[in-house]
């Protein structure tokens, strides 16, 4: 820990901080769970999600120390998913004892702010989608700075307004999101050259109301989904039999699966063993729905679908481009 050192956002670390709040409790219950039921693979696969989350939200605020005890926990989690030994689960508890010393001490860093008071409050509940922006940005500098890779974020529709406490749900997985379509969808710069394309990606995220839903589509020009890739993984898992006569949109849902993953290597990015489940998990607990779609060489889409009952109103933008198949040429 001697060598890594906080680059703290004092903009974004309440929002850390806030999320630490959900998250660490849910992480200790999780590792008890697990230790009682050491055979259930599930549960790790929760806990991984779980440190996954909270080690990307770390990072994006600059708390880098919080973020390698993450790290270090999350590599301990993956190296023995079998039947671990006593000492395994001191280490564990040890890590997540560190890990929730460090967030408090963190707390004690931030300057205390003046209490909202109760009428101020109650106009505060809706914000608009506009005011993660920038940490959005940051995640794509910094998430393209490790790889190697360059990235133009456009957003459009974020004045649509959201209740507070659904914006700060669906954040980790816009975030997972962004990572996941640098570090596997967009091709190194050499690769976009030779495939006839600017060397900096484009992400667009979209925002609009629709009917009683609230609608999100996230789209790259990247590579596009490894649609053959997905149907061998998804039989040699038991997903899918060998002669399905599935169609290719069907099989590309396939990547919400759990452990479902094409990519050819991991990284401390993209995370192990965390995949589109987990964000599939959080936007259907909100009452919404995902959907992917994709062509290959040319990019993917992600529409996300949320109930109206948390959104307040928005105009959609008549010039915007619909993802659901028009923007990829997929109608």
């Amino acid at each position: 820990m001697g060598t890594v050192r906080d680059d703290i956002d004092q903009e974004l670390l309440p929002l850390f901080l806030e999320e630490a709040d959900e998250l660490y409790p849910q992480i200790g219950g999780t590792l008890q769970a697990w230790h009682a039921l050491p055979s259930d693979t599930l549960l790790a696969r929760k806990l991984q999600r779980s440190l996954h989350t909270l080690k990307g939200s770390a990072r994006m605020a600059g708390a880098m120390r919080v973020g390698e005890l993450v790290h270090r926990m999350e590599e301990q989690v993956a190296s023995s998913l079998s039947q671990p030994s006593t000492g395994y689960w001191d280490e564990l508890q040890n890590q997540f004892g560190d890990i929730g010393r460090m967030i408090s001490l963190l707390r004690t860093e931030i300057a205390v702010e003046s209490p909202i008071n109760p009428n101020e409050e109650a106009t505060q509940q809706r914000v608009p989608f506009a005011s993660i922006g920038k940490r959005l940005y940051r995640i794509v500098r910094q998430t393209g700075k490790e790889l190697g890779k360059k990235a133009n974020l456009e957003l459009r529709g974020t004045e649509l307004e959201l209740e507070r406490n659904v914006l700060e749900k669906i954040t980790a997985p816009f975030e997972h999101l962004l990572r996941n379509s640098i570090a596997h969808g967009l091709e190194s710069p050499l690769q976009r050259e030779s495939a006839g394309k600017p060397p900096i990606g484009d992400i667009r995220l979209s925002l609009r109301r629709e009917n009683n839903e609230a609608v999100f589509e996230f789209t790259d020009d990247g590579a596009g989904l490894d649609v053959d890739g997905l149907r061998r993984k998804a039989a040699g898992m038991g997903l899918l039999l060998a002669d399905s006569a599935a169609s290719d949109m069907q099989v590309m849902q396939l990547i919400f699966a759990p452990g479902l993953s094409t990519a050819s290597e991991v990284t401390a990015i993209s995370g192990r063993g965390v995949g589109m489940d987990v964000v599939r998990s959080e936007i259907v607990a909100l009452g919404g729905r995902i959907a992917v779609l994709s062509r290959r060489g040319e990019g993917t889409c992600f529409i996300i679908r949320l109930p109206l009952v948390h959104a307040n109103n928005g105009r959609a933008r008549p010039d915007e481009q619909n993802c659901e198949g028009r923007s990829l040429g997929l109608q």
